[in-house]
């Protein structure tokens, strides 16, 4: 490396593009073959073959010839990159010693001589800037050279992400991090490219540290080129130092009890033998640092030893402070530290524990206390943190405990603790009041707890007999929940050289979760609720349903916008092990339900979590469904390559990861992608807990499938990767499939007895998970300051909702998709508050289209007491199977999943069946219209009392509509079916404009149209046409046109009339209407005018306006509407005027 002031005007940071020097070949080779200077050394070629190591480093002083012995094993070894069988520089070597030697009968030129692929790296190239940036910079430009040299080399077995970071070294477009794998990714291309191992020859690989000794960014390019060739190599950079231990605790204690050996030989001085061993405090007494406090014997074991005077204790404190601060800052150890107190990674933790621990040997009876020395040294590296330990144990004890503080919280501690603890103490408690004042929740405290166990196989058991250990959280006296805010207590436990670590977090008696803000969040990412501080209402009890249930695999259908992805969101957010240097989100659960019981903390951010959504999928061929399939499973496999060391993975391993992440995998692999991918992550020791595997929407992809016309051919391969995933998964520890339809999922899985379905019909588990029950409802309006008044209003709107688990039900579960919405537009407001159909309009359902349209369900009698606000008992099918044609108890089974309808219960059905409108017992009943008499009572109490007596057998269900904005969403969706067919969708609010503005032409023409269109009109072609048959059609269009103040049946005068309801253009007008129909085989126009007739004089002479006008109506309009087939005639008399019949210009 040349430092930028030996030519001024040519360096990197000026933009002088000096091109990397590169020996000229004919140049060398004229060298090799001069006879005044160049002596044969091609017999290290037969060295550097033959060496066993696959590493060597060779020291010399310059001039000695390393130079020109790298670029002579370059060109010796280096392939024709262009042409692997013709390599020109074999004739230079042929008359040199090589050539004489052989192996196996063959000559070592032509075994080895252009048969690899080379790199060749002079450091002494990269130019020295004034600045670290400057000098990074240049660096930049020297990979770039670099990476040009090899550009003829092409790169079709390259990944996709080998490709790109090619291109951005080659562009110069690399950033910080790349600049540190790029030689490792060199010489991996090179290796894929070409299948051959790489030849890597770095020439003064120490320049760039031996030229900038004496610049002020030593420390930074230090670190950086300790990286860049580490990563290269993969060699172990650090040994660490556990005499600082000892140190640190006799500058805070003032005193320190050790044994004392006596120094007997000059043996025991060499570094090796004194690293580790006690013989440090026999030299520190013979240097007059410290003195024995109780004796002058310095060969007695356990003496109390001091420091001989404050000079000393300065110097001593001094030396060690800036030796901590140089270890923490110059290396991992503080990356390590982070991973105790930023990211608690417990397999980290414990891979660092156990290398440092095995690079000495202790005795089996100072085992426990060089564990616990070791964390102590490591964690009091951190001069912002301090260590306090226990004023009092007993050797013998298998335990050894310590706190980590930090210094702006250590205050609260001290001014209880005693005098030992006083010295550490430098912060107000002024500044403390303060500081806690803006950020409570950051008074956080570290609690280790270290123990001892005498089998390997007991370690885990004895992290948690450490984590047990003092549940009450006293330390010296002092309990530690009345002082913090919150406490992470990592259990560890050691046997020999092997340890385990689990950690849990548990919170202070005055801990206080801090006010959410006031915005309102309907979406399903859970990071957003907590990094974008919205409102939310806590459904963290599902997380503790998991732990206490342990290894399972979920069905959890609901309908849509109910909470399935927020929660699996929420479950991968709480489970999943974090990346490096992720602290964010150490807070996200503080508080929350699941936070209570302090084992479920020991969980946390502990589990690799694979997470599918199929929401997205689009795909309308069985080809783009592949494709889908595949990209989906490649971002998964790219996003867990980031959180592991991805070079531990075995060849093949690697070779097949990289052919999912590309989407190269042939089907049988995709399939057994994601248990490839659990084995992968669980087998490598990756994570020490097992997977877990959320997928959400699973249904989509068969919907489409479905939809798009090639079910047939995909269904196979959905079924054949779920059960890869979930049956006989030993790396699985639980699996949650989520979506509306519980689409024949169970049949995936022949054998598997672990798969819990959980839906609306029973769900003993989940029940209070998706949806807002009435005590959430009301923290929702509270908090967003809605008056509890409108609750009504609210549950009418947007409740209704049931959930069967076991026995029992749980009712009044609200939408919260809704909710959410509704409080959105309307939050803060006393009075006038917005009531829309949020839900419905959220998101498409296709599937509840084709089976409305395809059943012909607006006309099914059932269906329209279901419209009329009843509830009615319906079959409904566990597993649906998607088909062309629905059978009936299929069609309730997509409305319940949908949730467009909810179940009830018995003492519901009952007050429905007495609270039932005679007029729709009747159109249920599918009799003739009935009699004014008491035969007819008789009949209706009758069917009363037959429905309350009924039983349900299996799959047997009461329904009915939840709330008023699916009842909206019915009509809007029967509506829309009805569009396809009429061409002028304008027919029924014509019809009933015309019934409010007298207009007999328009009312006859577009009534007569509407059952033209009508294809539906065949289910009641075996029926005898009764006036019930066409009162269900008409009491559809009512409700479909919600016509206000509806009544129908309605007892009046001496009878009952069919339908009645106000003039909504007239006030004190209304309306009452007759219904006939014609009997005869050939009914032509004087028939039907005949029966419109009587129709009128049956509500004259029976006095129907009689109630009405008791109520204040003063004028009357009467219609006579008479059927027959799909034609109808209707006739009209206002009051007492005569009566008018439609224009004869209509029968044309």
């Amino acid at each position: 490396m040349k430092r930028s002031n030996e030519n001024e005007n040519d360096f990197r940071s000026k933009n002088n593009k000096k091109k990397r020097k590169i020996i000229d070949k004919e140049e060398l080779i004229e060298k090799f073959l001069c006879s005044n200077f160049y002596i044969d050394k091609t017999l290290l070629i037969k060295d550097f073959i033959e060496e066993k190591s696959s590493i060597i480093r060779v020291i010399a002083p310059s001039g000695y010839g390393k130079t020109v012995n790298l670029n002579m094993l370059r060109y010796f070894f280096e392939m024709n990159y262009k042409d692997e069988n013709n390599n020109e520089n074999k004739k230079f070597f042929e008359k040199l010693n090589i050539a004489k030697e052989t192996k196996d009968g063959e000559s070592y030129i032509d075994l080895y001589q252009g048969k690899f692929p080379v790199i060749y790296i002079n450091f002494d190239d990269i130019y020295l800037g004034n600045s670290f940036d400057e000098t990074i910079k240049n660096f930049k430009y020297f990979i770039q050279d670099l990476y040009i040299y090899y550009k003829s080399i092409k790169n079709e077995n390259l990944s996709k992400y080998e490709k790109k970071m090619i291109k951005k070294f080659k562009n110069c477009e690399a950033n910080f991090d790349d600049l540190k794998d790029s030689i490792y990714i060199l010489c991996n291309c090179l290796y894929n490219t070409f299948k051959k191992k790489i030849i890597l020859l770095i020439d003064n690989y120490d320049s760039p540290i031996l030229n900038s000794l004496n610049t002020n960014f030593f420390d930074d390019l230090y670190s950086f080129h300790q990286e860049l060739l580490t990563n290269i190599f993969e060699y172990e950079r650090y040994i660490f130092k556990s005499f600082i231990t000892d140190m640190d605790y006799l500058l805070q204690n003032g005193f320190i009890e050790k044994s004392i050996p006596k120094l007997s030989n000059f043996k025991m001085l060499k570094k090796e033998y004194i690293n580790n061993r006690d013989i440090i405090w026999t030299l520190l007494i013979k240097y007059g640092y410290l003195i024995i406090a109780d004796n002058d014997n310095i060969i007695s074991n356990n003496n109390k030893l001091k420091i001989r005077n404050k000079e000393i204790k300065e110097f001593i404190e001094k030396s060690i402070y800036y030796l901590k601060d140089d270890l923490y800052n110059n290396s991992k150890y503080s990356e390590i530290i982070d991973l105790f107190i930023k990211n608690y990674d417990e397999e980290k933790i414990q891979e660092f524990l156990e290398n440092s621990i095995n690079k000495v040997n202790y005795s089996r009876n100072e085992n426990l206390n060089k564990w616990y020395a070791l964390i102590y040294s490591l964690l009091s590296l951190n001069n912002e943190y301090v260590i306090v330990t226990k004023n009092k144990y007993d050797e013998k004890d298998n335990i050894r405990e310590l706190l980590y503080v930090h210094k702006d919280y250590l205050d609260r501690l001290n001014n209880n603790c005693d005098n030992n603890n006083n010295s550490n103490s430098n912060n107000s408690n002024e500044s403390n009041k303060k500081n806690d004042q803006f950020n409570p929740d950051l008074s956080e405290i570290f609690y280790i707890t270290i123990n001892i166990v005498t089998e390997e196989d007991k370690i885990k058991e004895g992290c948690i007999q450490a984590l047990d250990d003092n549940e009450e959280f006293l330390f010296n006296g002092k309990e530690l929940k009345n002082i913090y805010n919150k406490i992470i207590k990592f259990g560890i436990s050691v046997c020999g050289k092997k340890c385990g670590v689990i950690y849990e977090i548990n919170y202070g008696n005055k801990f206080k979760r801090k006010e959410m803000a006031t915005k309102v969040y309907s979406g399903e990412n859970y990071d957003d609720l907590y990094e974008e501080g919205y409102y939310f209402i806590d459904k963290t009890r599902m997380i503790n349903k998991l732990i206490e249930k342990g290894n399972a695999v979920y069905l959890i259908t609901r309908p849509r916008r109910f909470g399935k992805s927020l929660n699996l969101k929420m479950i991968q957010k709480f489970f999943e092990k974090r990346t490096k240097g992720d602290s964010k989100g150490n807070d996200v659960f503080d508080g929350l339900e699941v936070s209570k019981d302090r084992k479920n903390m020991r969980e946390c951010h502990k589990y690799p979590v694979i997470y599918l959504n199929f929401k997205d999928n689009e795909s309308k061929t069985y080809e783009s469904a592949i494709m889908y399939l595949k990209s989906k499973i490649s971002s998964q496999f790219k996003y867990q390559r980031e959180k592991i060391d991805f070079k531990k993975l075995d060849t093949s391993d690697q070779k097949l990861w990289n052919k999912i992440e590309n989407e190269e995998e042939d089907m049988n692999k995709l399939n057994e992608s994601i248990h490839f991918l659990c084995q992968c992550l669980i087998e490598k020791k990756f994570y020490k807990r097992k997977c877990i595997v959320l997928i959400d929407e699973y249904d989509k992809i068969l919907i489409n499938s479905f939809e798009n016309g090639y079910y047939e051919m995909f269904i196979g391969i959905v079924r054949s990767f779920f059960s890869n995933i979930f049956k006989g998964n030993e790396y699985l520890y639980f699996g949650i499939i989520t979506g509306c339809l519980g689409l024949e999922l169970k049949t995936f899985y022949s054998g598997l007895n672990n798969i819990h379905e959980h839906t609306l019909l029973s769900d003993h588990l989940f029940y209070d998970c998706y949806g807002f029950t009435e005590s959430e409802l009301k923290k929702n309006l509270s908090h967003f300051e809605i008056p509890l008044e409108e609750e009504n209003k609210i549950q009418k709107e947007y409740n209704g909702y049931s959930c069967g688990y076991g026995n029992r039900m749980i009712k009044n579960l609200y939408n919260p998709y809704s909710i959410m919405k509704f409080i959105s537009n309307n939050k803060n407001k006393k009075d006038d508050h917005l009531f829309k159909n949020y839900w419905f309009n959220s998101e498409s359902d296709t599937v509840l289209n084709k089976i409305i349209k395809e059943n012909e369900f607006s006309f099914k009698k059932d269906f329209l007491s279901l419209l009329y606000g009843n509830v009615i008992i319906v079959e409904i099918k566990e597993i649906l199977t998607l088909k062309k044609n629905y059978l009936k108890d299929e069609v309730w089974t997509v409305l319940l999943h949908s949730g467009y309808i909810t179940l009830s219960d018995k003492e519901g059905y009952k007050q429905n069946i007495k609270e039932m409108d005679d007029q729709i017992i009747k159109l249920l009943l599918g009799e003739s219209k009935l009699n004014e008499n008491d035969v007819n009572e008789d009949l209706i109490k009758k069917y009363k009392n037959n429905q309350l007596n009924k039983h349900l057998y299996n799959n047997m269900y009461y329904i009915k509509i939840p709330n008023n904005e699916i009842f909206n969403c019915f009509i809007a969706k029967l509506k829309e079916s009805l569009k396809n067919e009429i061409k002028d969708n304008n027919y029924l609010n014509n019809f009933i404009n015309g019934l409010f503005n007298k207009d007999i032409d328009t009312i006859n023409s577009n009534l007569n149209d509407y059952l033209t269109c009508l294809s539906q009109y065949h289910l009641f072609a075996n029926e005898k046409d009764y006036e019930n048959v066409y009162q269900v059609l008409l009491m559809q269009i009512f409700i479909f046109c919600k016509i206000y103040g509806l009544s129908a049946e309605e007892n009046s005068g001496s009878g009952r009339y069919d339908f009645g309801f106000p003039n909504r253009n007239k006030e004190k007008e209304y309306i009452l209407i007759e219904v006939k129909t014609c009997k005869s085989e050939n009914c032509d126009d004087n028939l039907l005018h005949k029966e419109c007739e009587n129709a009128i004089n049956q509500i004259i002479e029976k006095k129907y306006k009689m109630k009405h006008e008791k109520n204040g109506y003063s004028s009357f309009i009467i219609y006579g509407i008479t059927f027959w087939k799909k034609t109808c005639r209707i006739e009209m008399r206002i009051n007492n005027n005569d009566i008018k019949v439609p224009s004869e210009s209509l029968k044309e």
